[in-house]
């Protein structure tokens, strides 16, 4: 107990951002409907076996391999198809998104791709980071679980420093001095993402292993 509180009293640069998940959604229609949903997990009765921020010393080579190549596409599409194999039929339940993503405009996302394997590797390489948190949405699903409190901290975090990475490069688009610092910023911001991805991969791999086999569900995940 004392190591966990040390280390979250070390995690400096997290402290800036809440460890609460947002009080309510402002989007409307489909799309506020499917954020609530995503809101209401953390009124889930169950908790990871470990939080994001303990996965890497659980599960050191999972994190490593999915950091390396989390931009690949490869974890994303490995970790998809586990969790689905693992929670459900495989590939048959498989849906663009897992239906995490309301259909928009001639988008029907929900009924896109499904149980296509080429859907899979397409939502993969395109989306490689989106495509795995689809994967630890899908389980949490599964597993009825609510995240740790820093993982909130984390996810926020690495979110803000993508936007401040898209800040500048826009602004590096009507000033040239603003150049090399946005490349810098993109780097900076591409390398804690990756570490997030890796910790999001073991945090899957250490939770698949303490579910051993778990029953099959009646639907698929929509």
């Amino acid at each position: 107990r004392e190591g966990e509180d040390s280390l979250r009293r070390n995690m400096v640069l997290f402290l800036a951002f809440s460890d609460k998940p947002p009080s309510e959604v402002k989007s409307r229609g489909a799309s506020g409907a499917k954020h609530n949903a995503i809101l209401e997990r953390q009124n889930n009765p169950n908790e990871f076996a470990v939080g994001l921020k303990n996965a890497c010393c659980k599960e050191p080579l999972a994190c490593c391999c999915t950091c390396i190549c989390s931009f690949t596409g490869i974890p994303a599409c490995y970790y998809r198809k586990k969790v689905l194999d693992t929670f459900g039929n495989g590939i048959e339940d498989y849906v663009c998104c897992q239906g995490f993503i309301p259909k928009t405009c001639c988008l029907d996302f929900p009924n896109m791709c499904q149980g296509s394997a080429c859907g899979l590797c397409c939502e993969g390489c395109c989306c490689p980071i989106f495509s795995l948190s689809i994967a630890r949405l899908h389980l949490m699903d599964a597993k009825q679980l609510h995240p740790d409190p820093t993982d909130y901290q984390i996810i926020q975090f690495s979110n803000c420093c993508q936007i401040l990475s898209c800040f500048c490069d826009i602004l590096a688009m009507f000033d040239e001095s603003f150049e090399q610092l946005a490349e810098i910023i993109d780097c900076i911001a591409d390398l804690i993402t990756a570490s997030v991805a890796g910790c999001m991969g073991a945090q899957i791999t250490h939770e698949i292993k303490q579910t051993g086999t778990a029953p099959v569900p009646q639907s698929m995940t929509r």
